[in-house]
C-alpha cells in the first residue's frame, strides 16, 4: 500500500465545510472517478505479459464512515505484489515496477483540483 501525502487537503476540507449542500455521494462519486483515472494510468504501466494481472485490476466503490471517504484500488491476483516489486528491466515485454504505486503518487498531485472540479460541477447541477 502506498502512503500519499496530499498537499492542499486542508484547503479542500475547508471548502467542503463551508459549502452548503455538499452531500457524501458527490464526494464519493468524485473520489471514485479520480481513482478510476489513477487505475487507467496504472494499467498503462502494468507489464502486459501478465494478462490475468491486468484483467484483475479494480476500483472498489467508495465507503464513507465517520465522515471519512475512502476508495480501494487493487489488482486481484496472488502474484500482483511480486510483479509490482520486480525491477522494470526484468519485464521483457514492457511495463514497469511499482505500476500502481507510481500512478497513485503521480495522480495524487492533481487529486485536490480534480475532486474540487468534480464536486463543483455536481453542485452546479444541483443549482448550488
Amino acid at each position: 500500500m502506498a502512503d500519499v501525502k496530499w498537499k492542499g487537503a486542508d484547503k479542500f476540507v475547508r471548502y467542503l465545510q463551508t459549502t452548503p449542500g455538499v452531500v457524501s455521494r458527490d464526494v464519493e462519486a468524485a473520489l471514485y472517478q479520480e481513482a478510476e483515472n489513477m487505475m487507467t494510468v496504472s494499467l498503462s504501466r502494468t507489464p502486459w505479459e501478465f494478462g490475468d494481472l491486468k484483467r484483475s485490476a479494480h476500483v472498489k466503490l467508495p465507503v464513507t464512515k465517520g465522515g471519512a471517504t475512502s476508495v480501494e484500488l487493487a489488482y486481484g491476483t496472488d502474484y500482483a505484489i511480486y510483479v509490482h516489486e520486480i525491477e522494470s528491466n526484468q519485464h521483457p515485454r514492457g511495463g514497469q515496477a511499482k505500476f500502481l504505486q507510481s500512478a497513485v503518487e503521480e495522480r495524487a498531485t492533481a487529486l485536490t483540483s480534480g475532486l474540487t472540479k468534480r464536486i463543483q460541477a455536481a453542485l452546479r447541477k444541483r443549482g448550488l
